[in-house]
């Protein structure tokens, strides 16, 4: 893959130049599940059931991002938009992202982790030798992310009011949405519209960085033993399908 002398160029550039030997000093031989997708698609939901499940450690990568945030004194979303112009800290989070795929400080049997590029990441780490590497991705329709957006932010009655009034149809982004979610006459229409389309902008920069930064796409499916489409599903319904491919897989805890 092209991509991994892209994430090697930057790691010895950014983290420093035995930055690769000590990743390679850290690796286990410990299973490691790693679920990637865009926001509102149940990937956190289901990488937290996989963990439970397995009594595993569960990781997500926007820990990582709101610890950077943190320690630098800003809000999560003042980061994401310097991040469009720096570099630097991004590469640090995808460097740490590799030491928890390696193994490094998982406690547990095996570890799940989740967010935008870990399955891109543990391509990279397969090619330095670590192995029980199994790689999901989770998608829904835009639709469905604009339902989820509205139970997330609003409630349950906005979920089943967009239900009910947002035609279902193949919307190209989620701003093709926004005339449906005006027309639903919402408590804080224009705030919830505002948060709606930068939950969509920040999925397009976080791709869009990914691939100025390494030279990959985390939407290529290529990369991914497992693909899921949770649309219309529910976390039960997904969570069951999740397990019947892991066995498929002959995924094992031993």
């Amino acid at each position: 893959m092209d991509y991994i002398s892209g994430i090697e160029s930057a790691f010895k550039t950014y983290i420093g130049e035995n930055s690769i030997e000590l990743l390679r000093k850290e690796i286990t031989d410990k299973p490691m599940i790693l679920i990637a997708g865009d926001q509102l698609t149940g990937k956190s939901t289901q990488a937290k059931n996989l963990a439970l499940y397995y009594k595993g450690d569960f990781r997500s990568v926007g820990m990582l991002f709101r610890e950077a945030a943190s320690s630098r004194g800003i809000s999560v979303a003042e980061q994401a938009r310097l991040l469009l112009v720096e570099r630097g800290v991004d590469v640090d989070i995808d460097y740490k992202t590799c030491m928890m795929i390696a193994g490094k400080n998982v406690e547990s049997a095996l570890a799940v982790i989740e967010g935008r590029q870990p399955a891109c990441m543990g391509s990279y780490m397969s090619s330095l030798g670590k192995k029980n590497i199994v790689r999901l991705f989770f998608s829904c329709s835009i639709r469905e992310q604009a339902l989820r957006f509205l139970r997330r932010e609003v409630g349950e009655e906005a979920y089943i009011h967009g239900k009910s009034n947002i035609p279902e149809e193949n919307y190209s982004n989620l701003e093709s949405l926004k005339p449906f979610i005006q027309k639903l006459d919402l408590p804080n229409s224009k705030e919830v519209i505002g948060q709606f389309i930068e939950n969509q902008n920040r999925d397009e920069n976080d791709r869009d960085r990914y691939s100025k930064l390494y030279g990959f796409d985390y939407r290529n499916l290529e990369g991914y033993e497992i693909v899921i489409d949770t649309t219309g599903k529910n976390p039960e319904a997904v969570f069951k399908e999740v397990l019947n491919k892991l066995e498929a897989l002959e995924f094992k805890i031993d």
